[in-house]
């Protein structure tokens, strides 16, 4: 997953949480961040998405089954963390699938926190179809993502810079935060583990 915060505050990084900075089309510096994030989906998942149901999302927010960092340590936001789940016994494969997509979006919070990021967050790629973790990447920011259409903004972006033409904005399904306060308690719940874990 690599974070990048376009018109975001000014901030100082840290490259010990695999903060940097990568330059735009038009060379202006972007700050960005980065974790494995597909790596750690395929891992954890098998790269199988399970079916889950609300009761699943239900459950899990209600006990407060964690993931916390890291799947994949040596890079990301806890690079020397190990990961380890809390209140997980018991759990359903619909279950573990709803913890490990909300593991994946507080991270990538974490990231979009560290590159002082601010307005809308677009989500392009597989994870833009992942409605669980698109849901508690707006609970985990409190601002709204833009699930995109596009399957990847780099060849569109390498389109737009070999034309002259000005294309279109994709398409996208804009997720608000959720109502139940049950999702930023369970953003909350993760972020206090983690420092703990610390």
């Amino acid at each position: 997953v690599v974070s990048m915060a376009v018109g975001g505050k000014q901030i100082a990084l840290d490259a010990a949480r695999d903060t940097l900075v990568n330059v735009n089309a038009l060379g202006d510096p972007v700050p960005s961040a980065r974790f494995m994030g597909g790596r750690e989906f395929s891992v954890l998942t098998k790269d199988q998405p399970e079916p889950w149901t609300e009761a699943d999302v239900g459950a899990v927010l209600a006990r407060k089954t964690l993931l916390l960092p890291s799947t994949q340590q040596g890079s990301g936001p806890f690079p020397h963390h190990a990961a380890a789940w809390l209140n997980a016994d018991g759990i359903n494969n619909g279950q573990r699938f709803a913890a490990i997509s909300f593991y994946l979006a507080l991270m990538t919070a974490t990231c979009l926190d560290l590159i002082g990021a601010d307005g809308p967050t677009t989500v392009e790629g597989p994870f833009a179809r992942n409605r669980l973790f698109v849901g508690m990447l707006a609970a985990a920011t409190a601002r709204a993502v833009v699930a995109s259409e596009a399957a990847t903004g780099t060849s569109i972006g390498a389109a737009l810079l070999a034309s002259d033409q000005l294309m279109a904005q994709g398409k996208g399904e804009r997720i608000e935060r959720p109502i139940d306060p049950a999702w930023v308690d369970y953003v909350s719940a993760w972020r206090a583990a983690v420092e703990v874990q610390g």
